[in-house]
């Protein structure tokens, strides 16, 4: 029988990823995972196989923003997740990179603006990820939560810090196929299943 190819969906704590991971499964009823009420939970790396998905899911454990978690707690779930991608990128045949939107000024605040010597965890991971050639996509999730304004002047915000580390954050209207160059962000609600149908159909291809 041939090994499924894997799907990797990472982010911060709670940003929606398990949320989204429903969303993608054919039975939701046999998912057993969280939907973030309790930041940093997740912490098993397992493989979710379904029949009629024609890939794996990994769903990485979150990490960063965890109200209730000590330094310690979060480097180690940091480190576990480094050393799964290294051992295992090769499995992946894209990766989904979830943000929340009502984070991103807060992150870039105190990431970039407040202290240049740091760098936004989100671009930390994007460019991790970069680095073993893991064809991404970048979902900027919860936009119900902002009015249309907001929420084009926070992409933006976003588009526009990420080129100070190297990253060429493109729309995925607007995007050629060059992983190397480029990373397609997508606009999404997991609640209003916004471009949830897009969404489905950027991992098909992908797959091909």
């Amino acid at each position: 029988m041939t090994e499924k190819p894997s799907l990797l969906i990472i982010g911060n704590s709670n940003v929606g990823k398990s949320s989204i991971t429903r969303l993608l499964l054919p039975s939701t009823k046999q998912f057993k995972g969280k939907t973030g009420k309790t930041p940093g939970s997740t912490l098993l790396i397992n493989p979710i196989i379904q029949k009629g998905l024609p890939y794996k899911i990994v769903d990485l454990p979150g990490f960063g923003y965890m109200r209730h978690s000590s330094r310690r707690r979060e480097e180690h779930i940091k480190k576990q997740i480094v050393i799964h991608i290294e051992k295992n990128y090769t499995q992946y045949f894209f990766g989904l990179v979830i943000i929340n939107i009502l984070r991103i000024e807060d992150e870039i605040s105190k990431y970039f603006i407040q202290n240049t010597e740091t760098i936004p965890l989100s671009f930390e991971l994007i460019k991790f990820l970069k680095e073993f050639e893991i064809p991404i996509l970048v979902i900027i999730n919860k936009i119900d939560k902002v009015s249309n304004f907001d929420k084009k002047r926070i992409v933006n915000l976003f588009v526009e810090c990420a080129r100070e580390y190297g990253l060429n954050l493109i729309h995925i209207e607007k995007f050629q196929e060059d992983y190397g160059i480029e990373v397609p962000y997508l606009e999404f609600s997991a609640l209003k299943k916004t471009n949830l149908g897009k969404l489905k159909q950027i991992i098909s291809a992908s797959l091909i």
